[in-house]
């Protein structure tokens, strides 16, 4: 019976040892997240002030800058987005690697009776 036990060890040990590289990463992709909703918190908002600015805009020469300006901004928010979304994918993937693997090492762990 202990052999079983023997054998299991190192499998074990490995699955805690990614358990523990994925939680980093993780860890990581959400410090990214966080920084990257920060990021597009703040584009959001500049994009909704030159449309106010531009709704209430009269002059054609400086609705036309604004409008430059709101195509430059909404594009970088763009770019924003696609970025938040490939993180938040990093994660949702990390995520249920994280759930496998602590399924695996509870499937290992002796069972105490």
């Amino acid at each position: 019976m202990d052999f079983i036990y023997m054998s299991q060890t190192p499998i074990l040990e490995r699955l805690m040892e990614d358990l523990r590289k994925i939680e980093e990463a993780l860890a990581q992709l959400e410090a990214e997240k966080r920084s990257i909703d920060n990021e597009y918190s703040a584009i959001l908002s500049e994009e909704n002030k030159i449309i106010e600015e531009m709704r209430l805009c009269r002059d054609q020469y400086k609705y036309t800058q604004l409008e430059m300006r709101f195509n430059s901004v909404s594009r970088r928010r763009k770019e924003i987005e696609t970025r938040k979304a490939e993180v938040e994918r990093k994660i949702r993937g990390y995520n249920e690697e994280k759930n496998k693997i602590q399924m695996r090492i509870e499937y290992l762990k002796p069972k105490s009776h």
